[in-house]
């Protein structure tokens, strides 16, 4: 019975992951940008900036300012948990950032320390239809 009870919690617990997961999956364009509570300008590039998430890679589509607003991407890879997206960068170094989704918005948070000084960064997306 008690193998049971721990076989049910583990098919529970892996069906709430991928339903997650799943929620995560498409794409994500850039609401609004605050660090350390104060909310940041965004220019018109940046507004155009756009997250794909596929079901193990991001596909990061940013707008560069200084270039024309010309599209740049970039791929890496992820694993989601219920709140936290792991991320490998090019340099093979894993950056953790959590993550909530309530509705067709997704916040990513981000703490780091930056010269003694401590960053929240917060991030909203918001879901993008298939038309963009």
């Amino acid at each position: 019975m008690r193998k049971l009870v721990g076989l049910a919690a583990v098919l529970a617990l892996m069906g709430a992951c991928s339903k997650k997961n799943a929620s995560l999956e498409g794409n994500w364009k850039i609401g609004t940008i605050t660090v350390n509570g104060k909310t940041q300008p965004l220019d018109d590039c940046t507004q155009k900036t756009y997250l794909s998430f596929g079901k193990d890679s991001i596909t990061y589509h940013s707008f560069v300012a200084f270039d024309n607003c010309k599209e740049n991407i970039s791929s890496l890879a992820y694993v989601a948990t219920s709140d936290s997206i792991k991320v490998t960068n090019e340099l093979k170094r894993i950056e953790r950032s959590h993550y909530q989704i309530k509705g067709d918005t997704l916040t990513i948070t981000d703490e780091a320390e930056i010269r003694g000084q401590k960053l929240v960064s917060k991030v909203k997306l918001i879901k993008m239809t298939s038309d963009k």
